[in-house]
């Protein structure tokens, strides 16, 4: 490989990083107002659930989003959450609520992991 091919290939390299970056800093500023309106339409109707629900969604948002770690971990400890959840507000099943809560919750964690290489990728391509 000659020197200016490399020195190509390293600049658009710094150039992506970069990039990833500003998407990133976007990410920590739109996660979390993200997990909040999400936290509000899921919440179990008591203050402790709003608030954990709150934390659990940055938290996995953070994860999966940001730091990019194992969707599938995030996954299920999401579900884990809800089921532990729903037994602390309830005590007793309810099926609709748990079902609401449940595929809200996942889907928006599984949108946030799938779509963030989309989103880098979409911002890599503009001039």
């Amino acid at each position: 490989m000659s020197q200016q091919a490399q020195k190509e290939l390293f600049d658009a390299l710094a150039q992506q990083a970069q990039q990833q970056l500003l998407v990133t800093r976007v990410l920590k500023v739109v996660l979390p107002i993200m997990a909040f309106l999400l936290s509000m339409i899921c919440a179990n109707l008591n203050w402790q659930s709003t608030l954990a629900t709150f934390v659990m969604l940055t938290v996995a948002f953070y994860a999966v989003g940001i730091y990019r770690l194992t969707l599938w971990h995030w996954l299920s400890l999401t579900a884990l959450y809800v089921f532990a959840d729903h037994y602390l507000s309830f005590s007793t099943p309810d099926l609709p609520r748990l079902r609401f809560q449940l595929f809200a919750m996942l889907g928006f964690v599984l949108i946030v992991g799938v779509s963030r290489p989309y989103i880098d990728r979409w911002l890599t391509k503009k001039p």
